[in-house]
C-alpha cells in the first residue's frame, strides 16, 4: 500500500485538478496543468483577497480536534510545494494510515483580469464539480456556515473524508482517513465526522495571515 504522504498528495492533486497554478512548471515538479483560467498579473503588490499567505512549510495544528486525534504540530510538507509572489501551494500530512490527516492549500495572491478572490471562487467550484462528475468524490453535501462556501464528501477510496473550503482568495481541502465505509453508511459517516473536519479546517485557517 502506498504511503500516506503519496496518497494524500494524489487526493490533493485531484482537488486542484481544474486549476492551472500561477507557478512555474519546474516548481510544481511537472508540466503545467491543461486548464487555462485567466492569466494572473506578474506582481502581487496589490490584490483583492483576505489572505496573504501561510508562514512556514505547513500549518501548525494546535486545536482540540487535532489533539484528540494525536495529530498536533507542523505537518510533513509535500515535494511539490511552492511559494511565489503570485501564489502559494502547500500539501501536508500528519501521520500514516487510519486516523491520518492531510491538507491541501492553494492561495491566490494576484489580481488580473479578475480579482483574486473572484478567480479563486470560480476555480473552487469548477474543481469541486469536476471531482463529483468524474467520480473522485462518491458522496457529497454542502456544509453551510463555514467561510464563503464548503462541501463535505467521501473520496472514491471509501476511506477518506474530505472537506473543501473556500475562504476569499484561499482554497483549503482537509482529508481524514477513516476505516473503509460501506455505501449504506456514507451519509451517517459525514454527520459523524462533520465536527472533526470543521475543527481541522478552522485550525488550518487560523494559521493564515
Amino acid at each position: 500500500m502506498p504511503g500516506t504522504l503519496a496518497r494524500f498528495r494524489r487526493l490533493a492533486l485531484t482537488s486542484l485538478a481544474a486549476v492551472t497554478l500561477a507557478l512555474p512548471a519546474a516548481a510544481c515538479g511537472g508540466p503545467a496543468r491543461p486548464a487555462t483560467p485567466a492569466t494572473p498579473s506578474a506582481s502581487a503588490d496589490a490584490f483583492t483577497g483576505k489572505w496573504t499567505g501561510l508562514d512556514g512549510a505547513c500549518p501548525t495544528l494546535t486545536g482540540t480536534v487535532a489533539t484528540s486525534l494525536g495529530r498536533t504540530g507542523s505537518g510533513k510538507p509535500g515535494p511539490a510545494d511552492a511559494d511565489t509572489p503570485v501564489a502559494q501551494n502547500i500539501n501536508c500530512t500528519w501521520g500514516e494510515g487510519e486516523g491520518s490527516v492531510g491538507v491541501s492549500l492553494y492561495l491566490n495572491r494576484s489580481d488580473g483580469p479578475l480579482p483574486a478572490a473572484e478567480t479563486t471562487a470560480q476555480e473552487f467550484q469548477r474543481s469541486f464539480d469536476k471531482a463529483v462528475t468524474d467520480g473522485s468524490i462518491r458522496h457529497e453535501r454542502p456544509e453551510p456556515g463555514l467561510e464563503d462556501r464548503a462541501y463535505l464528501g467521501i473520496h472514491k477510496d471509501r476511506a477518506t473524508i474530505e472537506l473543501w473550503v473556500l475562504s476569499s482568495n484561499a482554497r483549503v481541502t482537509v482529508f481524514h482517513q477513516v476505516p473503509e465505509l460501506d455505501e449504506s453508511t456514507w451519509e451517517s459517516a459525514l454527520a459523524q465526522h462533520r465536527d472533526t473536519m470543521r475543527g481541522l479546517a478552522a485550525d488550518v485557517l487560523d494559521d493564515l495571515s
